[in-house]
């Protein structure tokens, strides 16, 4: 059969966008190396896509354009991206390498290789070897290194630097490999030379030689490793490939295959691409990868084994390409230009395998010929097989003809025509893509135009393909055979998916033999033109036409409804315009309902006659005619049957219908006629007369209906029953033109319970169900739904009565869906909380598997495809608490900050920015310690006026009040860096604004006049600077930790000119929240340089806890650097202060912190009792405390585990260090000489102390010096080891003196650092009782107690005489103070309200008993023992006590807590009692009790409670510039200890934070039982590692149950990849539709009464109806519509549909059913279901429309039989639902008066009788005795025919009436089996019910009655 020839689609002349954008040098090199076109699907994210790049990809062409070193990437001629370089690009190609989600566009360059990603991130890999091009693979990218390694390229290795041609293939991703670049010029018409050009620049390059490869092939895997050697097979074994001939032409991202050719043997290779085995002899050593859906697991490098070799002295191919087979399996395509033929290799596997033993060799498949070709998409447009687009092979042969093949087989010929070239040059196109329109007049067909001669193939994209013309003119043109109308796609799609593919290329070939007008031969085949559609759908059903009139039987041609009329007719314009297409587009698709559909429509008057009986005796061309009819019947009725339960292609499915039924009346099949006849009445033809109709044949075939089955289903039919009546198409495998229906089909068998085998279900249908829990049916079906990508947006395009079984099943797993189902089905439950709690804590990973062509599998998409349109809106905002950047709400910060003055920057406004208002919006207290923190202002000093002061006596008292003012001023920013912490985030184009510290005050007095502090009265510059640093260190802990925006610039670009104590703060800081390790060595050398001594504290103590526990060596040797007392004795001296060597050796401990390191804990051990040396000997114990605390941190609980330092006996060395004694030098306790002796390799003690020290000290210990590090030391080495017999020794060993003459031994500051070292090893024994308090204090401390507070006289049993009544009273206090801080540790973070009261009654008890220590002469009296402790120690004493109490409730803001605080604070330093320390200790105490703005807390880890231990040490400093005893700096590693544990519950619609009541379950422990309590968040959670379960409770919000695992382990930490549940705090919940929140609406009156407004509204409409028809209605319902719903849809809907119009022809009865609707589905909480009130009830308004001949719509296309079928299906769920205990989603009375009102419809015999009709029409009841009779349906004539034909066919599908044939053959058996019943119908008729149930099995009752009112009147007498 000659085959069709068709002109090609011209778009117009193709030149380089890029050309425009980037404009050539004056010797342009020749067009064809320096783009490359390439599909948009290949720059797609790996499971996603790129931003502004997304599907469908089917109207434009990306392009890449390369220049000297710039490279554009544009598409549309729209700049997508710019990529330039200092040197010149080589090559350019897309890849995708191991690790990296997004594609990397490689640009080769002479001596380097750049990677670029789409989002700018860019990496240059340094290459060792000159390397020719580069080629991609699925598992990495191949470079190809040159022939030889000087500058010079030699002309051989031209050829072989890339492939002559672009490659084209596409991936699953959709990468295609011929994203290549270069500059060259032509070797041929239309074909891509070699790099010429390319090479010409290089050359010009200077360059070392570099040495000789070990390879000719290299692969790199990711830009940050090294290229390694590729391998190949030879033998079983490998070998690098060193042979430099062997080039490589082709490689895909696809398919593991390439392609070389040998320069010197002249001959082709195929490789497959395999990974190397680890265990072969050549096996490379590098790093495991795996790449997306190919197996490269454990592999070593690449191995290639050679497949398929073709020897001989042939030309190197010109064109190598991937193509589909016409079976759909991949093919790999060589063109060979010299022989002129396409070799075709069929491709089987598509993944990397490792077994080498498998002996793949190709063969080629066929061959066709071709001198050029390429890959378009054709034949089978959006259809994949495993990932790849089916691709056609457009190919030229010799002679010029362009010939289009499916596989082996050709399909059509095209050619390029004159005409459309010839417009295009009048247009004046020349650079650009033109559109060309028709040429004008020219009406004669594509077939007479002249074809201009074609030369060359190249640039393919989709459909798309550059040809180049024998003029050298190059013409972008389309080559698409599919139509864009939607219905046509559909059925060829279904044709070629279903039929045998031999009958499918005869179907297309004949559709391609069909003239279409010239006019549309020259438009862009995407491009969208009026009527278009409609001339496709014509030229597609004139095929079928065609398959009729070719029938081998005398079969009658359709007659046109356009009858003959003159010529001169034709000329009328006003004829000429209805006749056009797109007249008859506008009529067909109901655009004018005014106007009537005429018969021009393309309507026929009759049906063909149906063939005839095909009997035994006929000739096999009739039998194979008739089965292939009904084959092509099968599958577009499939595509019918599919279309059908979608309603936005019920508008065009009539055309399908008006086809199928001409078909099958000519196949004889006349059920499939009378089916399309009953849903579209008036677009089938009549049926033409029938001599006898019961001779038909095939009369038994029954067209499977989904409506029917799906009716079946719900009814609880077997499914069994049910196999036969779905379409065949629906369960074969690999189709997915049907896919909708088939979704629908596996849900609603889902439902009846039945199970999977496999993917299949047992009606043949496959399904996919998502992973998750399932207990009932209904929840696989949610799954399958997700997994199937079956949105809220595809449930409103099915019809009302199929779409609400689904929503009954999404409302009933609302409630309490599992917890392990993936975030899109909650998503699809309408629980969107629990979707966005599920991301957060899986990583924000939005992965889904979609069916489908439009979304490849495991593609990263947002949840937008599972919301419901009316949802999009309500797409969440990141909250507050989460902004990506404080500032952006810095406005609002006066606004929150209520009376504060917000003009000076006090370090807090940005405090109200986060959740902390939220928190404790309910009073002011964020202003008070807004207030009490504040540092910026003058303070006020108040004095008094006394007129006989003089002014320098006041001068003198506001200077004494001022320094007083001064010292709790500069202890402000201890408490403001606790109560900042971590809220902030930094602007990175401005420095850290570091709020002042303003020392000055203002009288209040004299109008705020300032005073400023006198420097006579003190030093300032020892009053501010250590405060400076402290100010530093809260300015820098504001910022949140986990910050990629931190980086070194910034960190340098805050860095001042001379070095301050402000900057050191900061450092500290930064690596307290470990942003300072992103700073590099030299700039840490540069600070240190600085010999500022505070920055080196910064630095040291920062530098430690970035790397904190790392024992990182290069941070080690920098501490070391700074501890003199460990150098070497070669080693220069250094003069470092103390304070300095104390950072130090705290920054060792916390750089080795836990590891237990010998040699760190030898050193540390020793330090602790180092003899004092050098002139700093007032600082010794502070030197000795940083010792001991970092050798706790060295040991941190490894007192029991640490085996290896067992020989060291550090227990008894502290012991004796605590205990005092004399010690050998170098003699261990045991007697022993250490082999690893310290002063070997360090100077001793006695060296240092000679060399100048002023303190000489014998063997004896300094307990004063090293008790207290020796103490706490041994305290961490045993933390919490109260289980272990050891420990409890140790824990003896700090016992408490319980004689007077231990006592007089232990200094009783001593004794509070026992009680909190012992509390600490016996951690459990710590309880938060009064007993366990009083249990601490030995017998000799209570009985002298005891006795002094009764006095001398009343005492019975007098004290001892030699007592020390000083030393037992200072004892007690320091022992209850030391419990205090015990149970403060112990709690910390839990908020414990026994803790709490506990530790508030002794702080008020110490603030009282120092008020009551005033000193007195003499010792007697009732409160003697108050004289002998000072105030000082009481005061010391309450500050351990309320800084404990701040502990326990940290980040709690806990009220009674804040008063004392305040109170402790405001009070007056008459006595001088009160210091610096003690102000630092209440300004922590208030930053504790508000840490970070109530959002963090403090944990009792190890790690916790060493922190917070050395942060509290209970020695405070007696003046700003005080570090004799404790370094200041070390008070603020209590930020080590800190914990988010917040959690804020944040609306999910909305985004914003709200109060939720939740309820947590706290495990058994050994100290309580489970314990459930109830919080409002935002609140503090308790540790992890306690709390199980956590319930969002209260009936507003929707319930969510979360059980949690313990561990021990924070809740979340910031930056850590590793994601747990409310990751960041957050806490998402979905508020109920009627309810306020609590923030609006506290106590829940407004909801009430908004919910019994409505329910007063439901017994009437008059309520409703009295609101609307009042002035003010639009207000009222606005505002009673949003008490129930926030949703702006819903207020449209009310605003637009709710208000009666004053010329409503309804008189408002529509406007009220959506006022009720409208109310019913936001109340109900189901605003989708509006759509299907509204769809239910305007289809019966409209049958009644209809019939009784109001509105306009009764001349269009009808859909009334399929909207009757929806109500159907409606009330069959509806009665099923109502069995059920949730009931029905629509209200089961709404849909039995739709019913109702459609019986009356129907069942009326006057239903036409009015103005406009005839009142002789039939009735009803009289035409069905007609159909069944005669099987003839009323004529399709006049207008009120066609009504009567719309009102039967309603009538039959309401009802339920069987087809004529069954009702025939019913009755036919009635006669047979009864002679007389033909008699007997007649006289009796209600006698027969039974017998037509019999007999008729499954028909409805209604049906029944109907057709038994019929008997009568039938002729019967034919069944005698």
């Amino acid at each position: 059969m000659p085959k069709s020839r068709k002109p090609v689609c011209l778009i117009g002349l193709f030149r380089p966008f890029g050309e425009s954008v980037e404009p050539l040098r004056q010797d342009p090199t020749p067009l064809g190396e320096s783009y490359c076109l390439f599909d948009a699907e290949s720059i797609r994210e790996q499971g996603g896509s790129l931003e502004g790049v997304s599907p469908p990809y089917w109207d434009h062409d990306e392009e890449l354009y390369l220049h000297d070193n710039m490279v554009v990437w544009s598409a549309g001629h729209q700049v997508r991206k710019r990529f330039s370089s200092a040197t010149a690009i080589i090559q350019a190609k897309w890849c995708r390498l191991d690790g990296i989600k997004e594609p990397l566009l490689c640009l080769l360059h002479s001596d380097s290789l750049t990677t670029c990603t789409p989002s700018g991130e860019m990496n240059s890999v340094p290459l060792q070897y000159t390397v020719a091009s580069v080629w991609p693979l699925p598992c990495g990218l191949l470079l190809q290194c040159a022939e030889d390694s000087s500058p010079h390229v030699s002309s051989e290795a031209k050829h072989a630097m890339v492939s002559p041609l672009p490659v084209h293939d596409w991936s699953r991703d959709g990468l295609r490999e011929s994203a290549f670049l270069g500059s060259g010029g032509f070797i041929s018409p239309g074909l891509h030379s070699s790099f010429g050009g390319s090479i010409s620049r290089r050359s010009s390059i200077p360059s070392p030689l570099p040495p000789a490869p070990v390879s000719s092939l290299f692969t790199l895997q990711h830009p940050l490793e090294e290229p390694q050697a590729v391998q190949v097979e030879d033998g079983g074994k490998l070998k690098v490939l060193t042979d430099i001939e062997e080039k490589i032409i082709w490689s895909s991202c696809s398919a593991p295959y390439i392609v070389t050719y040998h320069t010197g043997r002249r001959q082709h290779s195929v490789w497959q691409v395999k990974a190397a085995p680890p265990d072969l002899e050549m096996n490379s050593h590098s790093e495991p990868t795996l790449m997306q859906g190919h197996a490269w697991e454990n592999s070593g490098t690449v191995c290639l084994q050679r497949v398929w070799v073709k020897k001989g002295g042939q030309q190197q191919t010109t064109q190598v390409f991937l193509a589909s087979d016409e079976d759909g399996v991949a093919s790999l395509c060589l063109v060979l230009e010299e022989s002129q033929q396409l070799l075709s290799f069929h491709l089987h596997n598509q993944e990397i395998v490792k077994d080498l033993n498998s002996k793949l060799k190709l063969e080629i498949a066929w061959t066709i010929p071709a001198i050029s070709a390429a890959p378009v998409v054709a034949t089978h447009p959006r259809v994949k097989n495993r990932g790849l687009p089916y691709l056609d092979i457009l190919a030229l042969t010799a002679d010029g003809t362009l010939s289009l093949y499916t596989g082996r087989y050709l399909v059509c010929h095209y050619y390029l025509p004159v005409s459309a070239i010839q417009s295009l040059s009048r247009l004046g196109a020349h650079d650009i893509l033109e559109q060309v329109p028709a040429p004008p007049g020219d009406s004669t067909g594509g077939q007479c135009d002249e074809a201009e001669r074609v030369v060359g193939l190249r640039d393919a994209v989709q459909g798309r393909v550059n040809l180049v013309s024998a003029s050298g003119k190059m013409y972008r043109c389309a080559v698409g055979l599919f139509p864009s109308s939607a219905i046509t796609i559909l059925c060829m799609n279904a044709l070629a998916q279903g039929l045998r593919p031999t009958l499918y290329r005869y179907l297309l070939s004949r559709l391609l033999e069909r003239e279409f007008a010239n006019s549309e031969a020259f438009h862009i085949c995407t491009a969208k033109v009026d009527g278009k559609p409609d001339m496709e759908w014509v030229s597609f059903s004139g095929l079928i036409t065609e398959i009729i009139r070719d029938m081998p039987v005398e079969v009658p041609v359709q007659k046109k409804s356009v009858t003959a009329k003159s010529t001169e007719e034709l000329f009328s314009p006003w004829d000429f315009l209805l006749k056009s297409s797109v007249h008859q587009s506008n009529l067909a698709n109901l655009r004018y309902p005014a106007l009537h559909l005429p018969k021009a429509l393309g309507v026929p008057e009759t049906l063909p006659l149906p063939g005839p009986s095909v009997a035994e005796h006929s000739d096999a061309e009739t039998t194979v005619y008739f089965s292939v009819m009904v084959e092509i019947l099968e599958v577009l009725h499939a595509v019918y049957e599919d279309c059908k339960l979608d309603t936005l292609r019920w508008r065009e499915l009539w055309q399908l219908a008006n086809s199928l039924s001409s078909l099958a009346a000519a196949a004889g099949e006349m059920n499939y006629v009378d089916h399309y006849t009953r849903d579209f009445p008036t677009a089938v033809p009549s049926m033409p007369n029938l001599v006898e109709p019961t001779n038909l044949r095939n009369k038994g075939r029954a067209p499977p209906n989904l409506f029917q089955w799906l009716e079946d289903c719900l009814k609880g039919k077997e499914s069994a029953e049910n196999v036969m009546k779905l379409p065949v198409l629906l369960t074969k495998i690999g189709t997915n033109c049907v896919d909708w229906s088939r979704k629908v089909v596996g849900f609603f068998e889902l439902l009846t319970g039945s199970e999977l085998n496999g993917r299949q279900l047992p009606s043949g249908v496959h399904i996919s169900v998502a992973k998750g829990t399932v207990t009932v049916p209904e929840q696989r079906a949610v799954l399958a739904m997700v997994a199937e990508g079956f949105g809220l947006p595809d449930l409103d395009r099915l019809p009302p009565g199929v779409s609400l079984p689904l929503r009954h099943v999404l409302n009933r797993c609302r409630e309490s869906p599992p917890a392990d189902w993936p975030a899109h089905a909650y998503v699809l439950v309408g629980r969107e909380d629990l979707a966005s709690t599920h991301l957060s804590s899986s990583g924000g990973h939005r992965t889904v598997q979609q069916s489908g062509d439009a979304v490849s599998p495991n593609t990263h998409v947002d949840d937008v495809w599972m919301a419901a349109p009316y949802m999009l809106h309500l797409r969440p905002v990141p909250s507050l608490a989460i902004s990506s950047d404080g500032s952006e709400l810095r406005d609002l910060v006066v606004q929150a900050a209520g009376g504060i003055e917000s003009q000076m920057i006090d370090g807090m406004e940005h405090v109200f920015t986060t959740s902390a208002p939220l928190r404790f919006g309910r009073d002011l207290r964020l202003n008070e310690v807004r207030r009490l923190l504040g540092s910026s202002k003058p303070v006020a000093v108040r004095t008094a006026n006394s007129p006989d002061v003089s002014d320098p006596d006041i001068v003198v008292q506001q200077q004494a009040q001022l320094w007083q003012l001064a010292q709790r001023t500069t202890a402000i920013p201890f408490g403001r860096g606790a109560f900042t912490l971590a809220t902030s985030r930094p602007m990175l184009t401005e420095a850290l604004p570091i709020p002042k510290l303003v020392l000055a005050g203002r009288l209040p007095s004299q109008h705020d006049a300032t005073v400023n502090l006198d420097a006579a009265t003190g030093n300032l510059t020892d009053v501010t600077s250590w405060p400076e640093f402290h100010n530093g260190v809260a300015a820098g802990l504001r910022l949140a930790p986990g910050q990629a925006k931190i980086t070194r610039t910034w960190i340098v670009y805050n860095k001042p000119d001379d070095p301050n104590f402000s900057h050191a703060g900061l450092l500290m800081a930064l690596g307290l929240h470990k942003h300072l390790g992103v700073l590099a060595a030299t700039d840490v050398y540069r600070y240190l340089a600085q010999e500022h001594e505070a920055t080196t504290v910064g630095v040291l103590l920062g530098m430690a806890a970035a790397h904190r526990g790392t024992m990182d060596p290069a941070i080690s040797k920098m501490l070391y650097l700074h501890i003199p007392a460990r150098h070497p004795p070669s080693f220069p001296e250094l003069e470092l202060p103390t304070l300095m060597q104390s950072a130090a050796l705290m920054a060792v401990g916390l750089l080795y912190q836990g590891s237990a390191h010998r040699l760190t804990t030898e050193i540390l051990l020793a330090e602790i009792g180092r003899k004092p040396g050098g002139d700093n000997a007032l600082d010794r114990e502070g030197y000795a405390l940083a010792a001991g605390l970092a050798l706790g941190l060295v040991t941190l609980g490894r007192g029991r585990d640490a085996w290896g330092l067992a020989d060291l006996h550090i227990e008894d060395r502290l012991r004796h260090y605590m205990s005092g004694g004399s010690e050998p030098a170098d003699k261990r306790f045991d007697g022993t000489i250490s082999t690893n002796s310290l002063p070997s390799t360090s100077r001793s003690s006695e060296d240092q102390s000679q060399a100048g020290g002023q303190v000489m000290e014998g063997s004896m210990v300094n307990l004063d010096v090293t008790a207290p590090g020796a103490t706490l030391a041994l305290a961490l080495m045993f933390l919490k080891a109260s289980c272990a017999t050891n420990c409890k020794i140790v824990a003896a060993r700090l016992a408490i003196p319980d004689t007077h003459f231990a006592l007089e031994y232990v200094r009783p500051d001593f004794i509070l650092l026992r009680v909190v070292a012992r509390s600490l090893i016996l951690w459990d024994s710590v309880q938060a009782t009064e007993e366990w308090i009083q249990a601490q204090v030995p017998g000799i401390v209570k009985e002298a107690i005891s006795v002094s507070s009764q006095g001398l006289g009343a005492s019975e049993t007098p004290m001892n005489a030699d007592a020390d009544m000083e030393a037992l009273a200072q004892a007690h206090v320091n022992i209850l103070a030391g419990a205090c801080l015990s149970i403060g540790l112990r709690y910390a973070g839990t908020a414990s309200e026994e803790a709490q009261q506990i530790l508030r009654h002794y702080a008020l008890y110490f603030l009282n008993e120092k008020r009551l220590a005033v000193p007195h002469i003499g010792a007697s009296g009732p409160n003697a023992r108050r004289h002998y402790v000072d105030r000082g120690t009481l005061e010391t004493c309450l500050d351990v006590a309320v800084l404990s109490l701040s502990l326990v409730m940290a980040g709690t803001g806990h009220l009674e807590t804040f008063r004392v605080l305040r109170y402790l604070r405001r009070r007056n330093d008459s006595e001088g009692a009160i210091s610096f320390g003690n102000h630092m200790a209440i300004s922590m105490s208030i930053g504790f009790l508000f840490l970070g703005g109530g959002c963090l807390t403090f944990a009792t880890n190890n790690g916790a409670v060493a922190a917070l231990l050395i942060a509290l040490y209970p020695r405070f400093p007696t003046a700003p510039n005080d570090h004799r005893c404790h370094l200041q700096a070390f008070r603020h590693l209590y930020v080590l200890a800190t914990e988010a544990r917040c959690l804020q519950t944040v609306d999910v619609d909305t985004g914003l934070p709200v109060y939720a009541p939740i309820e947590m379950t706290i495990k058994e422990s050994a100290f309580c039982s489970e314990t459930t309590f109830c919080r409002v968040t935002p609140c503090i959670l308790p540790e992890r590692c306690s709390l199980m379960r956590v319930r969002v409770c209260g009936p507003r919000y929707w319930p969510q149950d979360i059980e949690l695992p313990c561990l021990d382990q924070p809740w979340w930490e910031p930056g850590a990849a590793e994601r747990g549940p409310f990751h960041g705090g957050i806490l998402y919940v979905k508020r109920k539709v009627g309810a306020r929140s609590y923030a609006d609406d506290p106590i829940g009156c407004r909801s009430l009464l908004s919910r019994a407004l409505h329910k007063d509204g439901e017994n009437a409409n008059l309520e409703i109806s009295g609101i609307a028809m009042g002035e003010g209605r639009h207000s009222k319902m606005d505002q009673l519509i949003s008490t129930f719903s926030a949703d702006p849809s819903m207020l449209a809907f009310a605003q637009l549909f709710c208000h009666c119009s004053q010329n409503s022809k309804f008189q408002g009865k529509f406007e009220d059913f959506c006022l009720l609707a409208l109310f019913e589905c936001v109340s109900t909480d189901r605003p989708a279901l509006l759509q299907t009130y509204l769809a239910l009830y305007t289809a019966v308004e409209a049958l009644i429309d209809r019939a009784t001949g109001r509105g306009t719509s009764i001349s269009g296309i009808c859909s009334d039989s399929l909207s009757l079928y929806s109500l159907k299906l409606a009330m069959a769920y509806s009665d099923v639902a109502g069995q059920d205990t949730g009931g029905s989603l629509v209200q089961r009375t709404f849909l039995a008066a739709l019913a109702k009102r459609v019986d009356d419809v129907l069942s009326n015999p006057h239903i036409l009788a009015s103005d406009i009709h005839n009142s002789k029409s039939k009735t009803l009841t009289s035409e069905l005795i007609s159909y069944l009779d005669t099987w003839r349906w009323p004529f399709n004539s006049a207008e009120d025919k066609r009504i009567q034909r719309v009102l039967f066919a309603c009538y039959l599908c309401w009802y339920g009436i069987p087809r004529p044939q069954l009702v025939t053959g019913a009755l036919q058996h009635l006669a047979d089996e009864l002679p007389g019943f033909p008699a007997f119908s007649a006289s009796d008729v209600h006698s027969t019910l039974p017998l037509l149930a019999l007999v008729l099995p499954g028909t409805p009752m209604p049906a029944l009655l109907q057709i038994n009112d019929c008997l009568p009147f039938l002729s019967l007498t034919k069944f005698k």
